[in-house]
């Protein structure tokens, strides 16, 4: 059956959560910040605006990074070419010319003189959740980003990775010539020598465990010490890594499943519509039907047995007026509109009919029926997950969030 989903747009992004109660939105295709009260936080000036991590956020214009704080404040203008890491602090990794640096949110300036080639990898769990782990001319080091400074010198090794189990989060796989080994973040100490082929951690959700293996499949696991622990003690961290990694691809969609189908009956207006169970390469078995008289036209919108209350919703068109109706004819959205259309994101987050009149729409939930927003709006064109919110435009242009419970719009100086 054919589904009309939400349509991607540029501010919608899965790297952080959103701050709570900022909305941006969008006049002559600037982007400022709004709250719930509506109040200008920044003026419409940047190309776009990404969510919110805590309280800091990226920002774009003319195809340069920025990054603003949720007062509306300019931390770092938009004078770079990427920023792949923003701290919880502010501090934040840029891309210049000449590589990557460290910015510094109490200058809004580069924080030390070091420039690095790559970032391979950040520590969010060190004890001072501040280690940056960088690669300059194929060697990697290790900043303090309360200091801009190297932890150590340049290390020997020319690969890192910091572990992702809690117990170990101090120590830093490293690598020299396809080998590796185990460090301590801080101090460089070698606790495990770069001799091993691969090297991760394992848990079995209480211990974590070190698991070395050698080129010839040889296995030796470690504790956070680097002390050799016997096989019999990790076997469970093992058997949980092993389920968690496990191939679960044996499950697949071919057993029976329910859905709606509409028939068009001999006769001016009259239709079928059958409940049918249907597999895969299998007719479909019918489990109930209802004939349904008076309709000009009726059309599959969606049928989730999950939803108790409104499982199953037809497009009903009557008089040149359309609404939604179900299985059984009961009216669930009067037929009023000049069009109904089913709509949902891509990943099932959220369903809603979009109601039509004229060259306006309006919006009423799959899950409760009841409609949120009249037809005053030019377009609703996706979902935000994180601010539960609609992002929609108006009929004067501007674009904004909607949310999703009372169909506020939150827009400055906004009116329905």
């Amino acid at each position: 059956m054919k589904t009309i989903y939400f349509l991607p747009v540029l501010l919608m992004s899965v790297w952080c959560k959103a701050q709570d109660g900022l909305y941006p939105y969008a006049e002559k295709n600037k982007w400022g910040l709004t709250n719930k009260k509506h109040s200008v936080i920044a003026a419409p000036q940047f190309d776009s605006i990404h969510l919110f991590n805590g309280d800091y956020a990226r920002v774009e214009n003319n195809r340069k990074v920025g990054l603003i704080h949720s007062s509306g404040r300019i931390v770092y203008a938009c004078n770079y070419s990427d920023m792949p890491f923003v701290a919880p602090n502010g501090m934040a990794v840029a891309k210049v010319m000449k590589g990557y640096v460290l910015l510094d949110p109490a200058t809004g300036k580069q924080k030390g003189s070091l420039i690095f080639d790559e970032i391979p990898g950040i520590n969010p769990m060190s004890k001072a959740t501040n280690l940056l782990l960088v690669k300059k001319e194929g060697a990697i080091g290790l900043i303090d980003m309360t200091t801009g400074d190297l932890v150590n010198k340049k290390l020997k090794y020319d690969d890192g990775e910091f572990f992702e189990e809690k117990s170990l989060k101090d120590l830093l796989i490293v690598g020299v010539d396809g080998k590796y080994g185990v460090i301590t973040a801080v101090t460089a100490k070698e606790l495990i020598q770069p001799v091993y082929s691969e090297i991760r951690g394992i848990t079995d959700g209480t211990r974590d465990f070190i698991k070395a293996t050698t080129d010839d499949e040889r296995v030796v696991y470690f504790d956070a010490t680097g002390k050799v622990v016997p096989a019999a003690q990790a076997q469970a961290a093992e058997k949980a890594d092993e389920n968690a990694h496990g191939d679960h691809s044996s499950s697949n969609n071919t057993g029976e499943k329910k859905d709606l189908h509409i028939y068009k009956m001999p006769g001016a207006d009259k239709w079928r519509v059958v409940l049918e169970m249907t597999e895969f390469q299998r007719r479909g078995r019918p489990l109930d039907s209802t004939d349904l008289n008076g309709y000009s036209k009726l059309e599959y919108l969606s049928y989730n047995e999950t939803l108790p209350k409104f499982p199953g919703k037809i497009k009903a068109v009557k008089d040149g007026k359309a609404g939604v109706i179900d299985m059984k004819g009961n009216v669930l959205v009067p037929l009023i509109y000049d069009d109904v259309t089913y709509r949902e994101d891509n990943i099932g987050h959220y369903a809603f009919i979009e109601t039509k009149v004229g060259n306006r729409v309006g919006v009423i939930p799959a899950e409760t029926m009841k409609e949120l927003k009249k037809p005053v709006l030019v377009q609703v064109i996706d979902e935000d997950v994180n601010r539960q919110a609609l992002l929609v435009q108006t009929a004067s242009g501007t674009r904004g969030y909607m949310d999703k419970a009372s169909g506020e719009i939150y827009i400055p100086g906004y009116k329905d």
